[in-house]
């Protein structure tokens, strides 16, 4: 899932098309982004079927309502709120909370999580994820913060379902210079990586 924070709408929308010919597969955009909700929007009316588009951030029951009014399926957020998850729920979205602690990830799981986002993972590395799946094999993970493609490919052999990128996948200067193919090339060398779970 690659994470889309402080891009305009229309650098969103052409960096999908490239991602997601390259074999991305989802989509997050941070409420607190720039046109966070005509992202949500357009990346929903674009990729329709083809990918999931969701929204991160998600902080307070209006942003569980204008994200899933502007199209998404998923949410994240930080951290825990239970509230949240039951609106995200209740709204037929899936809901990804954040957390930490086996306390935290029990809780969420316990709440109607679908996926518990670990975060931020890269102070810990993967073998945190690997500590987490010994007593709560039954709950889905999903690993974010400061995930490079190598942690990445750790944290999927560890255990996680998926894992959600950010500046490790977005090159700034392709986006700043709106060089589709170097982003492009950079996501299947980074989804190429991921895959090699063998090495």
């Amino acid at each position: 899932m690659v994470i889309y924070r402080g891009l305009a709408p229309c650098d969103v929308l052409a960096a999908s098309d490239a991602l997601h010919a390259a074999g991305v597969t989802a989509f997050e955009t941070t409420m607190d982004s720039p046109g966070a909700l005509d992202s949500i929007a357009g990346l929903s009316r674009r990729l329709g079927g083809g990918a999931l588009v969701g929204a991160g951030s998600v902080r307070t029951i209006g942003h569980v309502r204008a994200a899933a009014d502007a199209g998404a399926s998923f949410l994240l957020s930080p951290h825990l709120d239970e509230g949240l998850v039951a609106a995200t729920k209740a709204a037929g979205m899936v809901s990804i909370p954040g957390a930490f602690t086996p306390t935290e990830v029990v809780q969420a799981h316990a709440a109607g999580a679908d996926l518990v986002k670990i975060f931020p993972i890269a102070p810990a590395g993967a073998a945190y994820v690997e500590q987490l799946r010994q007593p709560l094999p039954d709950v889905p993970l999903l690993a974010t913060g400061g995930v490079t493609a190598e942690l990445g490919k750790q944290c999927l052999v560890a255990g996680c379902a998926t894992v959600g990128v950010g500046a490790g996948l977005i090159d700034a200067d392709a986006v700043k210079y709106r060089d589709w193919d170097r982003l492009a090339d950079g996501a299947r060398r980074y989804l190429a990586v991921l895959r090699d779970k063998d090495e």
